[in-house]
């Protein structure tokens, strides 16, 4: 049925139908073969009749007139050949082919706008997610101060996170297998600058026989317990501030700090942890810092290392800026 007169107002019936079911099972090859004959801006149209009550409210909210509204409904009905719409009085009423196209097409409009967006995105280096590579020695704090400092942008950063040792780090930045790195050490052929330093300190539970020596610890000391290492810190920075960890004949690797605490408070063992991480432990007396003789802290830098050049005005740019401005105010 064709539609010639613009109608007032709409009257949308409550009860609707299967729309899978209508649409059915596969597609079929000619379908998928088949040149398409009606455009998003018919639908746009057909939806804002729906929306805004009729065909004049339609016309006032896209800026048109009635007979724009009313030819473009008409043809999409002839060009699909079943009625969208039936005149009840001055009232257009949607049909039941109308309720069932309705909500696919309403999903139609939605990907091209997403998709036109997107394309929008990528040519300003935006694009649908940040894949960054982290040294587990990174404040997350430091990440979500990151993260809250870019929540005015108009378009969402999201990230995918993974902790990567260096050497991981250096192969995933190769590979193109993430954007950003945070790094303990610089790859070649890739652009990073030091973002924070991270200051290392040994520790044991207060009930460690190492405090009951009473005196400044010798490496010799400390070859007598277990050393306790998180899987990923890097502690090479320990060379270049002149400490010498020992080589322990009898490591304990563990895999997080939650870890590694839970193994020292049996009293046995010690562990060289990032100061930041351990201090409310050591506030608290659950932790202690062993009392060496000589290197009893140091520290490592990490950098912020970008996989490719980054656009001035990309999401990965924005990002990286955001992190070395929270890591200035880090101590």
């Amino acid at each position: 049925m064709k539609m010639t007169e613009p109608v007032d107002s709409l009257s949308v019936p409550r009860h609707t139908s299967d729309i899978d079911a209508f649409l059915g099972g596969r597609e079929s090859a000619s379908f998928k073969a088949r040149n398409l004959r009606i455009s998003l801006k018919q639908w746009k149209m057909f939806h804002a009749v729906i929306d805004f009550d009729g065909f004049f409210g339609a016309a006032d909210n896209l800026h048109v007139t009635q007979s724009t509204i009313s030819h473009a409904v008409a043809k999409l009905q002839e060009q699909l050949g079943i009625p969208l719409l039936e005149l009840k009085g001055r009232k257009a009423q949607i049909t039941e082919e109308g309720k069932i196209l309705l909500e696919k097409s309403r999903d139609l409009v939605r990907t091209a706008i997403e998709l036109e967006e997107l394309a929008d995105n990528l040519r300003h280096g935006w694009g649908p997610e940040i894949r960054l590579a982290m040294d587990p020695g990174f404040p997350p704090d430091l990440l979500m101060q990151a993260l809250h400092s870019t929540a005015s942008l108009p378009q969402q950063i999201r990230l995918n996170v993974k902790d990567l040792t260096p050497d991981q780090a250096r192969q995933a930045l190769h590979d193109n297998e993430v954007e950003l790195a945070i790094s303990t050490q610089l790859a070649l052929g890739f652009a990073g600058r030091q973002l924070i330093e991270i200051e290392h300190i040994a520790v044991a539970h207060p009930d460690n026989p190492l405090f009951a020596l009473k005196r400044d610890l010798t490496i010799d000391d400390l070859k007598t317990q277990y050393r306790v290492a998180i899987a990923g810190l890097n502690h090479d920075g320990a060379a270049d501030a002149g400490c010498r960890l020992p080589r322990h004949p009898r490591p304990w690797h563990v895999s997080s700090l939650d870890r590694a605490l839970s193994v020292l408070r049996h009293g046995v063992g010690y562990a060289w942890l990032p100061r930041y991480q351990v201090q409310q432990w050591i506030d608290g007396n659950q932790m202690r810092s062993l009392p060496l003789a000589s290197g009893a802290s140091y520290k490592t830098r990490l950098y912020l290392i970008s996989g490719r050049a980054l656009a001035a005005d990309s999401a990965a740019r924005t990002f990286a800026d955001a992190l070395h401005a929270c890591s200035e105010r880090f101590s």
